[in-house]
């Protein structure tokens, strides 16, 4: 009997679904490709947590990677797919990050901490 590979988790917004679509069709990655680009993006979205604006300071990890999530999926998977998933290249994808969340506060305020 044979089993399947694992296949990466890619947790994706409803209203990215078809962009993430379009960038998987568009790119073609193998398995090993596709598992390399998600583990760098986990990797880059805790880098990028960790080095947050101070704005962002009350967000938790996992809070920082929803909003990753909800405003640049799509853009940070065809970027990590573009790399290869290539671990060496942690900060272009870290900063592509960055870029998009700073991105995203010009538009939104950021948390508040609350007293």
């Amino acid at each position: 009997m044979t089993t399947r590979p694992n296949q990466p988790i890619i947790n994706t917004p409803e209203h990215h679904f078809g962009a993430i679509f379009l960038v998987i069709a568009t790119r073609q990655p193998d398995d090993a490709t596709l598992h390399a680009a998600i583990n760098l993006i986990d990797s880059a979205a805790t880098a990028s947590w960790a080095l947050r604006p101070d704005g962002l300071a009350p967000l938790t990890h996992q809070q920082y990677r929803q909003l990753l999530d909800y405003a640049a999926a799509p853009q940070v998977l065809d970027l990590a797919l573009y790399l290869g998933g290539d671990r060496k290249q942690i900060r272009t994808l870290m900063d592509h990050i960055g870029r998009e969340i700073a991105e995203l506060l010009i538009h939104h305020q950021p948390p508040h901490t609350q007293a």
